[in-house]
């Protein structure tokens, strides 16, 4: 017979139906009845070991869920402290908030819109300042083209009449007709320098060139000056500074200048001493310690930091007395510090001053300069056989170019705009052309586009030099952008023009 479960004997045994267990009708219900007790015993076992489970499970999840909400609480809170660092001044009272992480998606959200309108006030400002940058550069150059155009006639007529052998007292009137015109010109260079730096405008090249004769020739610009005023300009270079280094010599020589050009100002009695000494040698450099000191005026103890300011002088009367702009130390200041130097000072108010730098520049590879190759013959000015076009729409400054014209014995036309020019251009054959940048019909970019795009190959080639009154630097980054060869800026300097033409000439022949 089939084993029974336990519990089932157990009951059969107490009421004693073991007479039962013999007949065969009865062994199916006892065998569904012990099944029936093993299936119940089996689940009753499964449904405890499923809560058993359950439980566990259930704290797991449990303890999971409180490490949630812990870190929630924490991470509000510390976005709480960050908010009330950001924002000490907002209204939103998170310490007493019932529903904390809403009020923080709120207060996020209005800042994240107050961003987002900042954002484009910014955008906004910052188009306007664009605008107003490009407003005052267009400005600048229409204003230098403007004031240094009638400044040109001045100077260039006053150079004319000069060699025209006037009489001793008209020299001297002439002499101070140009003194006051080149102090004029001075005056409005260091504004527009001033400006260009300002705008970020400047530009240092790199090119081989001889520091001492640089020095030395900043020293002789300035030596009449010295000389009018009966003071000593001494000059002391150390013989150990390489004879050729690799810099900006214009850029250098304008700190020279606007250095010793004051130290002469402001020296009444006694000299000025500029010093270059080699200060040492490392690796592609070369660093050279300048000295300019003056037995001048002195500056007062408490103007000294305030001296290398825009438009400041260290005393009210400084410009009644001695003129200026107050710039001219501001743009060596700037020029020095682009240049990676530091410009400092030391000065006694009545006993004098001194300005002191390190100048950085790279060492040359080159071992010679041909100072004879750069430099033309001028003594007899004669550049007969030479045809020149003059676009110029000024009449006062047309004169004043054909003048010189005249005197080199150059045959020279005068186009007064760019159609006109254009057509003379197609019509005759130029050895050089005096281009003025700013003319009517067409300007002077205009003018040289259109005769480069002429079709014979001698139009290609034609040397087309700018003229311009304008000294910012993109106008003549433009003058060569269009195809012109070279550039003169307005005043311009006679012997300049003339070793320009000479030297384009010669190459075109």
């Amino acid at each position: 017979m089939t084993e029974l479960h336990n519990l089932l004997k157990k009951q059969i045994n107490k009421l004693q139906l073991d007479k039962y267990l013999a007949e065969n009708e009865l062994q199916p219900l006892f065998l569904a009845i012990s099944n029936s007790y093993k299936t119940f015993e089996k689940a009753n076992q499964i449904t405890e070991h499923a809560f058993s489970i359950s439980e566990k499970e259930y704290q797991e999840i449990n303890n999971y869920l409180y490490q949630e909400i812990e870190l929630k609480q924490q991470s509000i809170t510390e976005i709480k402290k960050a908010i009330k660092l950001l924002a000490p001044e907002s209204t939103v009272d998170l310490d007493n908030s019932s529903d904390d992480l809403i009020d923080i998606i709120k207060f996020l959200y209005d800042q994240i819109n107050k961003a987002k309108k900042l954002e484009n006030q910014l955008i906004q400002s910052k188009e306007v300042a664009e605008k107003a940058v490009a407003i005052k550069a267009q400005f600048l150059s229409t204003m230098s083209h403007e004031i240094r155009t009638p400044i040109n006639a001045v100077i260039g007529f006053t150079n004319l009449l000069q060699q025209l052998d006037p009489k001793p007292e008209q020299l001297e009137y002439l002499q101070l007709l140009q003194f006051s015109a080149e102090n004029l010109l001075v005056l409005i260079n260091d504004i527009l320098d001033f400006s260009k730096i300002e705008a970020g405008k400047i530009d240092f090249e790199e090119a081989d060139f001889l520091i001492k004769d640089l020095i030395g020739n900043s020293r002789l610009a300035l030596l009449q000056k010295a000389i009018e005023k009966n003071i000593q300009l001494k000059l002391f270079i150390d013989q150990d500074i390489p004879d050729i280094v690799k810099g900006d010599p214009v850029r250098i020589g304008q700190v020279l200048t606007n250095l010793i050009s004051n130290a002469v100002k402001f020296t009444q009695n006694g000299k000025v001493t500029i010093t270059a000494t080699l200060k040492s040698l490392e690796n592609d450099h070369v660093f050279v310690d300048f000295d300019i000191s003056d037995t001048g005026i002195g500056i007062a103890t408490e103007h000294l930091n305030h001296i290398f300011e825009s438009f400041t002088q260290a005393s009210v009367d400084t410009t009644r007395k001695f003129g200026g702009t107050g710039l001219g130390l501001t743009i060596t200041k700037r020029l020095l510090e682009l240049m990676g130097s530091q410009i400092k000072v030391k000065s006694k108010l009545g006993e004098g001053s001194s300005f002191y730098f390190t100048l950085k520049v790279k060492k040359s590879d080159t071992k010679y300069i041909n100072k004879s190759n750069n430099q033309l013959n001028f003594d007899d000015k004669n550049l007969e056989g030479v045809k020149v076009l003059i676009a110029e729409d000024n009449v006062i400054n047309a004169i004043l170019a054909k003048q010189f014209m005249k005197m080199w014995k150059v045959d020279c036309d005068v186009a007064e705009n760019g159609k006109e020019a254009l057509k003379m251009i197609k019509n005759n054959d130029y050895d050089l052309i005096l281009m003025d940048l700013q003319m009517p019909e067409l300007d002077g970019y205009q003018t040289t586009i259109e005769i480069r795009k002429l079709n014979e190959a001698k139009y290609k080639n034609l040397p087309i030099i700018a003229v311009t009154a304008s000294a910012m630097l993109d106008i003549k980054d433009k003058a060569f952008q269009v195809g012109m060869n070279d550039y003169v800026s307005k005043p311009f300097n006679p012997n300049e023009l003339y070793k320009k033409i000479a030297q384009y000439c010669k190459k075109a022949s």
